[in-house]
Parts: structure tokens; sequence; C-alpha cells
């Protein structure tokens, strides 16, 4: 009886295994047949090859050689994005719910060394993703009813380069990227989404980003590192591509030379997305440490006769949502050079050891919040100089208040402005220097109130030298000094109409420059 039970046992098993086999060879089977065929039925603007796809039901694995996913852009012939890898592998498969109700859930999805190519379109034209905001989804998960959930999806030493499709050129590349998200879920109501899937975390690291911005500016950074509580920008730059010389030769008419360091930028608590089909920006903080900037104006380059809005508008006529309640720059240094006259050194303005809070940059806020900048730096490198500078975003008169304290400062340290804009050269010293200028778009009011000692003033001709009849004349209409006055100032009142199509600095220097005029020359003297 026991050997009778002992062979019974011995078939079931050997029953067992077979069924088993049998069971593990058609589930396979049968997954494998399901998504290829789901692969052979991706939207037309999807494509993606492989050279073999073996599944493993019972170990939960997905093995895919030679991947190539291709998105379509408006041209079928031409991919918009292209992912190349040489192996792609997933484990932890659950293919029980994925083949009896049709939810994927993976437990890792790893790319390794990925190489990334997109092309990016002109913004004239229609692209993929703008079809897609009108059609409410993406075209590609239009009619999506499947549940995915990924616990994590990783992106490992991935190489990234983005083209412009007009020019074939390189917008953007990145040699060694690292992108993680975790928890995604993509489902029907995510897929109609701008966003197509949500995520509880996400972190992209990188050694080196390259952007070529435009025709004449690079922009590079030597570490990027975003979470959803912070991200960081280590070594930032924004240059000119060529020399000074080189830059004006190019130029048709003017524009600014750029020379921008950053030493690191930190945001705290970013987030982004969609509300109503429109993106939104907005963070707690940004902190910009040690920021470096070099600006340069060749003035001999014919004028740009575009209008300039101010701030306030620029702000207003974002295309996105801005919300940032406070940007701080911390220790920064900041160089204006301007070049009026061939052969003749370009004249500067420096200020040194430059702070700055600035209070709702934003294009949400409502009234009365305002935007409020209060700065304290060392105007050229000895000076110290505070200013407030508040506006409304929302008026749309532009309205404006700039107040401004300058401390102890030698006067020849104006003259490379002085001379080319007012034609006079100084000599003595600013005790202070008391300024406020109320403002909108049109004109603006200066009420300049300054203590000084020791002045005089040089009336210069055309080529520069001092006219001695001129200069006698305005030596006798001011004082060498205000310590007569009974607060030892001198205070005028003045009024600047704007130049629109001048830089919103332009503007300020306009009103300091009126204010000079009334103290030193008066109305009628050049």
């Amino acid at each position: 009886m026991s050997k009778i039970i002992k062979k019974s046992i011995i078939v079931l098993l050997l029953v067992v295994c077979v069924l088993g086999f049998v069971v593990l060879f058609f589930a396979n089977a049968i997954v494998e047949r399901k998504l290829k065929s789901s692969l052979e039925n991706l939207p037309e603007t999807v494509l993606f090859n492989y050279s073999e796809l073996h599944v493993n039901v019972f170990q939960g694995e997905l093995y895919v050689e030679n991947p190539e996913l291709e998105l379509m852009g408006n041209d079928d012939s031409v991919a918009n994005l292209k992912v190349k890898l040489e192996e792609f592998k997933l484990e932890q498969v659950s293919y029980w719910r994925y083949i009896f109700n049709g939810s994927i859930h993976l437990d890792r999805v790893l790319f390794q060394d990925a190489e990334i190519l997109y092309i990016k379109e002109n913004r004239k034209k229609e692209s993929v993703s703008e079809k897609m905001d009108k059609t409410s989804g993406s075209k590609s998960l239009k009619g999506f009813n499947k549940t995915v959930k990924i616990d994590n999806v990783d992106f490992s030493h991935a190489t990234l380069t983005v083209f412009k499709a007009a020019s074939d050129s390189v917008f953007l590349k990145s040699e060694n990227i690292n992108i993680s998200f975790n928890d995604i879920r993509i489902d029907e109501t995510s897929s109609k989404k701008n966003i197509p899937f949500n995520y509880s975390n996400y972190r992209v690291l990188t050694d080196s980003l390259k952007f070529n911005v435009g025709r004449f500016e690079t922009l590079s950074l030597q570490e990027l590192e975003l979470t959803k509580e912070k991200w960081i920008v280590r070594n930032f730059k924004f240059k000119t591509k060529y020399t000074k010389a080189a830059f004006s030769k190019r130029l048709k008419k003017e524009r600014d030379y750029f020379n921008v360091e950053v030493d690191s930028f930190y945001i705290k608590s970013p987030k982004f997305g969609y509300l109503d089909n429109r993106f939104y920006f907005k963070a707690d903080t940004i902190l910009i440490e040690q920021p470096d900037v070099e600006i340069y104006r060749n003035k001999l380059v014919p004028d740009d006769y575009t209008i300039k809005p101010l701030y306030s508008k620029m702000l207003r006529d974002l295309k996105f949502d801005l919300t940032l309640p406070i940007v701080i720059l911390s220790h920064g240094n900041i160089v204006y050079e301007e070049k009026v006259k061939t052969g003749v050194r370009a004249g500067s303005i420096l200020f040194k050891d430059f702070n700055a809070s600035i209070k709702n940059i934003s294009n949400t806020y409502v009234f009365p919040i305002k935007t409020e900048l209060d700065i304290d730096t060392k105007f050229f490198g000895t000076a110290p100089l505070h200013a407030n500078w508040m506006f409304d975003v929302n008026n749309k008169n532009d309205d404006f208040t700039f107040k401004a304290q300058i401390g102890r400062l030698p006067v020849s340290r104006l003259n490379r402005f002085t001379e080319h804009n007012l034609n006079i050269k100084l000599e003595g010293q600013f005790d202070e220097i008391y300024a406020r200028i109320d403002g909108n778009v049109d004109r603006s009011s200066v009420n300049f109130n300054v203590k000084y000692e020791d002045v005089k003033v040089h009336v210069l001709n055309k080529k520069k030298k001092k006219n001695k009849f001129l200069s006698s004349i305005a030596n006798i209409f001011i004082r060498n000094d205000s310590n007569k006055n009974k607060d030892r100032f001198i205070e005028k009142k003045g009024q600047v109409t704007r130049d629109k199509t001048k830089s919103v600095f332009n503007f300020f220097w306009l009103n300091m420059q009126e204010g000079l005029k009334l103290v030193f020359i008066g109305d009628g003297i050049i």
C-alpha cells in the first residue's frame, strides 16, 4: 500500500511540474503576446523598436534588448524625442494584475546609460505639446484607461542633447544627468493633464549643463540638484560668446554685453505645474550667493528704438503665473560700463558688496501688496548706498517710488559719466546725497538733497576741453560747499520725461543727472 502511495505522490508531483511548466510557458507567452500587441498598436506619434522582448511571469521580470523610443513632431519624418538604450530590464513586475484587470505595478524601472535626443521646435509653429493642450490632454495618451504604478524610476548616467529645429544647432547638452521619480501613478484622470502622471518626489542631479541661449549668449552651470524640497544651482555662468570688440562688430543695434557668474542659487520649496491650462511657478525663498555681474554697452552702435517696459509691466505681462515672496542677493559685485567715444576708455559705475532683499516678485498678488527692493551696497566701492524701490505690478500706469541715500563720495568718481552726459567735470566731495524719484511710465519728479564741500565745476566743450568762460559763470552761481545753509543741505526739485526706448536704469540716471545739474549748474547755464 505504501508503494502505491509513493508512486501516486511521485506521479502527482510530475503532473504538477508538467502543468507548472505548461502554465509558465503559456503565461509567459500570453504576457509576451499581449505586450507586443500593445507596442504594435501605439498611437501614430509614438514609435517603439526593439530586438528582443522576454518575460518571466513567476519571477516578475521583463527584459528588452536594444529598445528605442521615438515621439514624432509636426513633420512625421522627424522625431521630437528619441531615447536609446542597450538594454532595459524590469524586476518585481505584477503580471497577474495586468492579465486580469489591466493594471501594471512595477517595483523599479532603471534606464542605464540612456542617450536622450530632443528637438526643440520653433515656437511660431504649433508644436505637439501645444496641440495636446488644445485637445485637453496628451495625444499619445488619449483614451488611456489603464493604471500604471511605479515605485521608482531612475535614469542613471544619461546623456541629454536638445537641438533647435530651425538651425539643427545644440540648444542644451548634459553629459551626465541622473533623474529619479518616486511613486509614479498614471491613470485615466492623470493622462488628461498637461503633466500626465503624479509622483511623490523627484531628484535631478547633473554635474554639468550647457545652454546655447541664443545667437550671442551661452549659459552653463557646474552642478544642478533638484528635489521637491529644494533646488540648488552651483557655479552658474551667463556670458556673451564674443569679446567686446568682436561683439560690437556683429551688432546692427545696441545690445548689452554680459559676463555674469553666480556662486550658487538656492530655491526653497519650489512648486510648479498647470492650473486651468496655465503654467505656474512659486517658491518660498530664493537665495542668490555672490553674483558677479559685468554689463557693457557700446553707445557707438546704432540705437535700439524698441519700447523698453518698466519692470512692473514686464511682470504683469508674463505668460505664466509667478509667485516669489522673497529673493535675497548676497555679497555681489556689479559693474556697468558704457563706451561713448572712439579711442576713449569706457566709463564705469561700480557697486561693490551688493546686498538686496526683494519682496513679492509676482504677477499673482493683489492690491495693496507691492513689490519692494531694499538694497545696501558700496557705490564705486567706497560710498555706502542704501536704496528702496517700490511699485505695484497691478498699476497699469506703472507708478513707482525710488529712494536712495549715498554717503561720503569724492565727486571725481562721477566724472566718467558727467563728462560724457553733462559736459561737466567736478572736483570736491559729497558728504551725503538724498534722492527721491516718484515716477510712472511717462515721466518723473526728482527731489535732490546734497551736502558737499570744496566743489568746483568745469564746463567742457564738444572736444571735452575746459570752457573757462562758462566754468567761471557756473562757479559764480554755486557755492563751493553747503555749510551756509541751515541744515547744510542744498535741495533741488526737477522733472524728467522718460525716453521709452531706453532702459529702466537710464531713466533713474536721467533723474540723478537732473538733480546734479540743478545743484551745480542750474537752468540755462549750458
